[in-house]
């Protein structure tokens, strides 16, 4: 069996031999819609039941590769909205109507995306170290205080 996208539609092409001719015809014997994740029975009434297990089996790997590329995409709007959060983060400070269930379900989703990132194995980066200052030790260039 062959699945054949023609427009809004998701074509299940059945191909015989003809020993007379010697050669396959093609013959679409169930189409619905190609956004479908579901048939009804009467729109593979004539598909045998390996052809529906192999229709079965396309519309899963559909299915599957439609939900990665949806994740890919929501991960990377995660990273472009990155900035945003972070002056969503300064502004928390100044938000008067801020409620502590409020605040607490921020914790929360901080919290389980660092998890989530941890667990998929991206460690925490580091924070960039800054040399320690020696008391007494004025700045070279500065004003000599």
């Amino acid at each position: 069996m062959q699945f054949r996208i023609q427009g809004k539609k998701l074509q299940c092409i059945r191909s015989t031999y003809d020993p007379a001719t010697k050669r396959s015809h093609q013959k679409v014997v169930a189409a619905f819609s190609r956004w479908a994740d579901k048939y009804s029975s009467d729109e593979v009434a004539e598909l045998t039941p390996a052809e529906l297990a192999e229709l079965d089996e396309y519309l899963a790997k559909k299915n599957a590769e439609l939900h990665q590329a949806r994740l890919n995409h929501a991960v990377w709007n995660a990273t472009r909205a990155e900035g945003e959060l972070a002056k969503l983060a300064e502004a928390i400070g100044t938000v008067e109507s801020l409620t502590d269930e409020q605040a607490a379900a921020i914790w929360s989703g901080l919290a389980a995306v660092g998890k989530a990132l941890k667990k998929a194995g991206h460690p925490k980066p580091q924070a960039e170290k800054k040399p320690p200052v020696i008391a007494g030790q004025g700045d070279l260039l500065g004003d000599g205080v």
